[in-house]
């Protein structure tokens, strides 16, 4: 058993690091506080994110990508989270697609979509679950013929019709590449009906709608589409018919452990912040963390981060090595990364006291950002009750999902 980092990996980990120290650390609280969603979007970060090698992290090499392993974009994933969680999910989609790139597209299919995604130094991608009838259902914990997921996928000659709206997609809108997930029949339940299709933003019937607005990853977007009589060829369904479950559970086992490494970036973000400031900060005669109540805080603040990084290192690599049980472990990733990560952000904000709240301090906004992922990505509650299911073998449906 060895915990040291492998030299690629450390030299990944200063090149993440320096990018998040120069480039965005210093504008994202400003940018956090730009007033519309369209306005946030950082194209200049990503444009620079694909010159450092970050945005192709996860494409194959024999594309230009560095062909990374998911502990590495994990390693990546949290510099990047401590600068700026928003800008850190962007990446993060392009990184989880990637898997999709590498893996479970054709050799057709990747030299009809790689090849441009790698070009074009702005392009981002999205995977398109979410719907106004579908949220935590489409997580594998219930997979019923009355789930909510109302897109639709009918076979018309050489190429399938998509009707549907998505909502709440993160890169939604701004994305370059879609992976839309669809039912080809509504009387049945998604590991029988589900599909996913690869779908340019450029494709007739595509139509981007609006830009949610929010209150955490305000650099990222989370858009609403609509898919009006779509029609997407029949090669560029990914796998065949039927087979999201498959390409849910075999192809993105480390999907979680990715999303768990970004928000514990925020969480040490505000552990360094509060550990600085306590260090400044006098009250009672003595710096404050010589007093006992802000020294613990600090104690558990530390405790809380390095166990959910052990966790979520072991994690991606059982998912790297292929091991079965690298979906049960990313899900408690994720579940252990987001509620360490709130928990360090709320202590954060009491160590700073009146201060915690103010703009001119930066764990207003990491308290914000970290509530987040109690949700995305599935709730943290759905994912418990997925963690219990798998462990007792009462469905293996709570295998399933990303």
């Amino acid at each position: 058993m060895d915990f040291s980092l492998s030299e690629n990996q450390r030299k990944w980990q200063l090149i993440a690091r320096e990018f998040a120290t120069k480039i965005v650390a210093p504008e994202a609280l400003s940018r956090d506080r730009i007033p519309l969603a369209k306005d946030r979007i950082p194209w200049d970060w990503i444009k620079l994110a694909d010159e450092a090698g970050i945005r192709t992290l996860g494409v194959p090499k024999k594309f230009g990508g560095a062909e990374e392993s998911i502990l590495t974009m994990c390693i990546v994933g949290e510099e990047l989270a401590a600068a700026d969680l928003g800008f850190a999910v962007i990446m993060d989609q392009c990184w989880k697609m990637a898997h999709l790139f590498k893996d479970a597209m054709t050799p057709e299919q990747q030299l009809k979509f790689i090849p441009k995604f790698v070009a074009d130094n702005q392009a981002t991608t999205a995977i398109g679950i979410t719907e106004p009838d579908i949220g935590s259902d489409h997580q594998g914990y219930y997979d019923g013929a009355d789930i909510g997921m109302k897109t639709t996928a009918v076979r018309d000659g050489d190429s399938y019709i998509l009707n549907g709206t998505k909502r709440y997609i993160s890169n939604g809108c701004m994305a370059t590449l879609y992976f839309i997930t669809a039912r080809l029949d509504t009387t049945k339940p998604l590991s029988e009906s589900g599909a996913v299709f690869i779908v340019p933003s450029d494709t007739a019937g595509f139509r981007a709608d609006f830009f949610h607005e929010k209150s955490s990853q305000r650099l990222a977007t989370n858009g609403c589409f609509h898919l009006e009589n779509c029609r997407i060829p029949a090669e560029n369904i990914m796998l065949g018919e039927g087979k999201l479950i498959a390409l849910r559970s075999q192809y993105m086992p480390g999907s979680k452990a990715e999303a768990a490494a970004t928000v514990l970036g925020v969480g040490r973000a505000a552990y360094d912040y509060a550990m600085s400031y306590a260090k400044e900060r006098k009250q009672g005669g003595k710096f404050i963390i010589e007093h006992q109540a802000v020294s613990l805080m600090l104690a558990r603040m530390a405790m809380l981060i390095d166990g959910a990084r052990l966790q979520i290192y072991k994690a991606a690599w059982l998912a790297d090595v292929g091991d079965k049980d690298a979906r049960v472990q990313g899900l408690i990733a994720k579940v252990q990364a987001s509620e360490a990560a709130f928990e360090v952000c709320r202590l954060s904000t009491e160590i700073l006291g009146g201060a915690g709240i103010m703009f001119e301090h930066p764990v207003e906004k990491y308290l914000r950002d970290a509530a987040s992922f109690l949700h995305s990505d599935g709730t943290n509650q759905i994912c418990s009750l997925r963690v219990t299911n798998a462990l007792s073998g009462l469905n293996s449906a709570a295998l399933y999902g990303f």
